[in-house]
């Protein structure tokens, strides 16, 4: 039955259609989460760890705090590069703290905690 109907209910008339046409199309569910605007990359290479956390234009604090979780706290600055994105690499650092042969030097004290 494909034409309108005439109900009344409570003394209020009311009009329904009862036809399939009027059924949405069921759609895929597309996208996912958003892609954050603050990612941490960790590289190994051998026994050094690189912790490299790049953000894009329009991350904010909250987006850098979240990722910066990730990122062990003794974990030292060593680079830092930039065009659109912004890219700050830290190194992990040993127990000893020696310079192994082909990377960054060891993380010097800061003067501010002297």
């Amino acid at each position: 039955m494909s034409e309108d109907a005439q109900t009344e209910e409570d003394g209020q008339k009311m009009s329904t259609v009862d036809s399939d046409d009027l059924l949405p199309e069921p759609r895929p569910v597309t996208g996912g989460r958003p892609p954050s605007l603050a990612e941490v990359v960790m590289v190994h290479d051998g026994p050094v760890v690189r912790h490299e956390l790049v953000l894009a234009p329009g991350a904010t604090a909250a987006d850098l705090t979240t990722a910066m979780i990730l990122v062990p706290p003794t974990a030292c600055l060593v680079s830092h590069h930039g065009d659109v994105d912004v890219s700050l690499v830290f190194r992990e650092t040993g127990r000893d703290d020696q310079l192994v042969v082909g990377t960054d030097a060891p993380p010097r004290p800061s003067p501010h905690l002297t």
